[in-house]
């Protein structure tokens, strides 16, 4: 069993002992660090809570870890703010407020009692999520043509339209393995949609062509020409579509994806293990990190002895009391995935756990020591991918090019060309065009519950900035009571934390101004529909980066001549990707790369994504 959980201050007993009474000094909790309690720091919370810390120092503390890992308690250790005797103590009184280390506790007891394999465990099953995707493309493929075959009139009895329809699925899934859309790390979602829609579009248009030759006499005779289109069409939409559903519903299932082993626990290491983590659709998932920096590593880590691998701990000694034992021991972690050792391990977990792919994610280190290294760890992996520092570069597809053997990115400015610009500008225009007529009744019913609401307009026009930095009005359905501006400056005089939310995120999840009406408009972010209007009139596109106020320049960081070339849309990439949790930086960083990396599948991502997100009712 545990101790009691000690208070907080200096003892004078021994130092092996831990205090049953101490003197507990309280201080005000910033809310900052309230909010870090649901991002796994809870020991810097009870340290900060007992008065063994100040803020500074778990701010510092915070900011060494993102940088170079490790654990919260040992970098707090290192930097002297507090002793072993309070890490442990803090320890305990998690434990015994909710258990929150169990986890660790188990993985560390795991590792103990079977140190050959680290006590990991791997519940990724590789070979069923392949054969899931492989199924889910046949059902769409097969769907698709045989939709397209039965809806035609005439053309193919139920027996051979089928038949026909398995040959070409059958056809596509080898275009499919052709393209790459099967392997180990998948393609963008943009990136995706254009593999398919090719592979697609080839296949059928080679079978058409066979069929055409077949015929005899007048060319065509005897060919439903629309039945090969709509087939077409249909199986372009089937296909993206299910891969999305069939990774929405098992893509956070434990044996969805591939295992890989991460080589790197530094910053971007971090951030590529947290990327994965909050995106299991990726279909990769960390098992394990492995680092040769003793700094990265927890309190218990694996290294290879002289036959096996061998766990050691790492602790004070004179903290050697069955409670400090019972929670000493952890290994470091990011995202629930532990940093357990040095690299020498990488081959022992590629042979012992089946885990055949591993990601490098070591920017620091020169070409030659990266060559050493994947030649000494890499051997055992089938697949290795090298990760460089380029977290706020390669976004939404960007392509590699290789110049002579020397591998770049390639950031390009695509928006910025007359053929993008006017290929978007048509494709808005047919969008539009048609999807108004099925709007417009929506639009009306909309305007007659917002006049029955609440006095005022039914519309609302904001002055934004547009293509070239040119004043535009926005129309938008009034979704609050009165002057929204002078509302607004108002309600953040008075109340300082809406005041710190409005100033990170440039919107307020509670916001009092806003009506009855506008509130179910804003959830399912119907109030921007009267947009419509502005992208006909040439003002804005469907989809582009966020349309800026004025007063936003100066926090755009210069970002705004890049941002300000094109038009704005209706809806972008980080409306359905981030929604209201990401901070403004972030939102003009995704903008930025949206304008370099646009494609018209990037443009179909966002706009199928956006249904998506009006379904489920995620807006402000």
């Amino acid at each position: 069993m545990l101790a009691p959980p000690p208070d907080s201050g200096h003892s004078s007993k021994p130092r092996g002992e831990l205090s049953p009474q101490r003197t507990i000094r309280v201080r005000p909790i910033p809310a900052f660090y309230k909010r870090r309690k649901k991002r796994g720091n809870e020991i810097g919370q009870v340290l900060l809570r007992r008065g063994m810390i100040t803020p500074e120092q778990l701010r510092e503390a915070l900011r060494i870890q993102r940088e170079t890992g490790g654990l919260i308690g040992a970098i707090l250790d290192r930097m002297g703010a507090c002793d072993g005797r309070a890490i442990a103590e803090a320890l305990i009184e998690q434990v015994q407020s909710g258990g929150q280390v169990g986890k660790w506790s188990a993985l560390a007891l795991r590792a103990r009692e079977n140190p050959s394999i680290i006590g990991l465990l791997v519940r990724c099953r590789p070979t069923l999520t392949l054969l899931l995707l492989v199924a889910y493309d046949a059902l769409g493929l097969i769907t698709g043509a045989t939709l397209g075959q039965f809806l035609v009139p005439g053309w193919a009895s139920p027996m051979t339209g089928l038949w026909r329809a398995a040959v070409v699925a059958v056809v596509c899934l080898g275009a499919f393995v052709t393209a790459q859309l099967y392997s180990m790390a998948p393609p963008s979602p943009p990136d995706e949609i254009r593999r398919t829609t090719e592979a697609i579009s080839i296949v059928y248009f080679g079978l058409y062509l066979v069929t055409l030759l077949e015929r005899t006499g007048t060319l065509g005779a005897g060919v439903r020409h629309g039945a090969w289109l709509l087939a077409w069409f249909l199986s372009v939409v089937f296909v993206p579509l299910g891969r999305g559903l069939l990774r929405a519903k098992f893509s956070r299932e434990p044996w969805w994806g591939h295992p890989v082993v991460v080589l790197g626990a530094g910053k971007v290491g971090r951030t590529l293990v947290s990327t994965l983590h909050n995106h299991p659709e990726l279909g990769l998932k960390a098992v394990a990190i492995l680092d040769d920096d003793p700094a990265k590593h927890g309190t218990l880590r694996a290294s290879w002895g002289e036959d096996d691998v061998a766990i050691e701990s790492i602790r004070d000694p004179s903290l050697n009391t069955p409670s400090v034992r019972a929670v000493w021991g952890r290994f470091s972690e990011v995202e629930g995935v532990p940093v357990v050792g040095g690299l020498e391990l990488a081959p022992v977990l590629a042979q012992r756990l089946k885990i055949r792919s591993a990601v490098v994610a070591m920017p620091e280190l020169e070409s030659a020591a990266l060559v050493t290294t994947l030649e000494q760890v890499g051997g055992g992996f089938s697949s290795v991918l090298v990760i460089p520092d380029l977290f706020n570069i390669a976004h939404f597809g960007a392509p590699a090019r290789s110049l002579g053997g020397v591998l770049g990115i390639e950031v390009r400015r695509r928006l910025l060309l007359t053929g993008p610009r006017v290929a978007k500008r048509m494709m808005d225009l047919a969008l539009t065009l048609v999807g108004g007529l099925f709007v417009l009744p929506i639009l009306i019913f909309i305007a007659l519950l917002i006049k029955l609401d609440s006095p005022g307009s039914i519309f609302y026009r904001q002055k934004r900035l547009g293509q070239n930095g040119v004043r535009f009005s926005a129309l938008k359905f009034r979704t609050m009571y009165g002057d929204g501006e002078k509302r607004l400056a108002e309600v953040l005089e008075k109340d300082p934390k809406l005041r710190a939310e409005y100033n990170e995120f440039h919107k307020m999840t509670a916001d009092p101004r806003v009506t009855r009406v506008g509130r179910i408009l804003r959830k399912y972010s119907l109030d921007e529909l009267p947009q419509i209007w502005n992208v006909l009139v040439g003002q804005m596109s469907l989809v582009g980066p966020r349309p800026y106020l004025e007063r936003e320049i100066p926090e755009m960081k210069q970002q705004e001549g890049i941002i300000l070339r094109v038009k704005p849309g209706i809806t972008g990439i980080w409306q359905v990707t981030e929604r209201n949790a990401s901070g403004f930086d972030h939102r003009v960083q995704m903008d930025v790369e949206y304008v370099r990396n646009w494609s018209p599948w990037l443009d179909i991502y966002v706009l199928a994504r956006t249904f998506l997100v009006v379904v489920e009712g995620t807006g402000s």
